[in-house]
């Protein structure tokens, strides 16, 4: 299987992508696309079924785009996500130690935030997959149970009012309680606002951020720059690795809490393991990282480098927030940024990874540790080759399961001279 859900065969010697397809069943399929050296096939009858097959639990599954392994069973997925980290080691000859997966043990209800679509009259569901159709979803297992109510109840008001939404977007402090509700429209005015304020406020009073998010462009951006506080804070509160953390409307927050602090844990003992005294983390986004390293290890002074300036202003304000003072952040590229003096550099880039340019500054400079979160395997395991030519050693590889059901996964792994 691969990361999309789908099982891959061979028919004399021409690999088939099969949606649906789980690793040992024996199927009658269609084919529905041919190309020159693969094709589609969908399912026409299971005349053996898998032993990691099990019956979809979701009734959106898979038209939805949300999930691609509700058809098969947990651990087998552990065991596949895991699987497809050493593929991506192998494929760019890193020999790579690979630990088991690391979860926080759920599986449903752990998204903290949320973006849905809205359609006519204001339904709201999940796109389906290669498609702008809306696939209405009143209760997505993976969504955190308490937006539920309260997106229900948006819907409601949309429909209602007429309101020109384009997306409505729910986050939760999942230790806290707090929830942030923001509508995303062109109109830099609601339908009935002050009502809408009354309501919220009667209804659900963990509500502390209502927000309009001003967004007339036509692009495939979610959110625009400009943000009105109807009602409340224009940011809520979470609780991360024994921090608070303000998170806004425009802040990246990682989705699932649990799963986040395994992951930073771990990150965090990989960068204190030599005892450095300073620590550059580059793309610190708001501070998660960098702020939970200085307040775990207080000798340690962590310097944070973002190159959007309202994460940085985010950063420092997390920073004041929990009485940091050990903790700095600088507005700047992660290429330009002096690295000279760091004991350790720590990395959490975007899906692309490490560019080759910074790669070659980190090995130039002789940088002794440098440790590596990464949202993408295949990126990782590119980035580690070229590491690994230029002298450094790979320690262990450790997944994180962030994204259960999806076919998303996470790495930690760091590199020594």
């Amino acid at each position: 299987m691969n990361n999309l859900g789908y099982g891959i065969a061979r028919v004399e010697g021409l690999v088939v992508f099969v949606d649906g397809g789980v690793t040992g069943d024996e199927l009658t399929v269609k084919l529905i696309k041919v190309a020159k050296d693969y094709a589609v096939a969908r399912i026409e009858a299971i005349l053996t079924a898998s032993p990691h097959r099990m019956d979809k639990d979701c009734a959106a599954f898979p038209r939805c785009g949300g999930c691609a392994f509700r058809h098969v069973t947990r651990d087998y997925e552990l065991a596949l996500k895991r699987e497809l980290v050493v593929s991506a080691f192998r494929k760019h000859r890193a020999s790579a130690e690979v630990a088991p997966v690391l979860t926080d043990g759920r599986v449903d209800g752990y998204r903290n935030k949320v973006q849905y679509p809205v359609g006519p009259n204001g339904v709201i569901g999940y796109y389906a997959r290669h498609s702008h159709d809306i696939v209405p979803c009143g209760a997505c297992r993976l969504t955190d149970p308490m937006l539920e109510p309260v997106a229900a109840f948006a819907a409601s008001y949309m429909a209602q009012s007429g309101a020109n939404v384009k997306h409505l977007y729910l986050r939760r402090g999942q230790q806290t309680g707090d929830v942030m509700l923001c509508f995303v429209s062109p109109n830099a005015v609601l339908p009935n606002e002050a009502a809408l304020i009354e309501a919220v406020r009667a209804r659900f009073p963990a509500v502390k951020s209502l927000l309009l998010n001003i967004h007339p462009e036509e692009t495939n951006v979610i959110l625009g720059k400009t943000v009105r506080c109807l009602d409340g804070e224009d940011r809520i509160e979470d609780i991360l690795c024994d921090c608070r953390f303000g998170i806004s409307s425009l802040s990246f927050y990682q989705v699932n809490r649990g799963a986040a602090e395994l992951l930073y844990r771990e990150a965090m003992a990989r960068a204190a393991v030599n005892s450095p005294k300073r620590v550059a983390d580059l793309y610190c986004g708001a501070g998660t990282i960098g702020i939970s390293l200085a307040k775990a290890y207080p000798s340690i002074a962590v310097t944070g480098v973002e190159i959007v300036p309202d994460a940085v202003e985010n950063a420092k304000r997390n920073a004041a927030l929990n009485g940091i003072t050990n903790a700095s952040f600088l507005c700047a590229d992660a290429m330009t940024a002096d690295l000279s003096g760091y004991d350790c550099v720590l990395v959490d880039p975007p899906r692309k990874g490490l560019s080759r340019e910074l790669v070659d500054k980190l090995c130039r400079e002789a940088i002794g540790h440098v440790v590596y979160v990464s949202c993408d395997p295949t990126t990782l395991a590119r980035d580690a080759a070229i590491l690994c030519g230029a002298g450094y050693r790979m320690q262990s590889v450790t997944p994180v399961d962030m994204f259960p059901r999806t076919g998303a996964i996470e790495c930690v792994t760091d590199f020594l001279r």
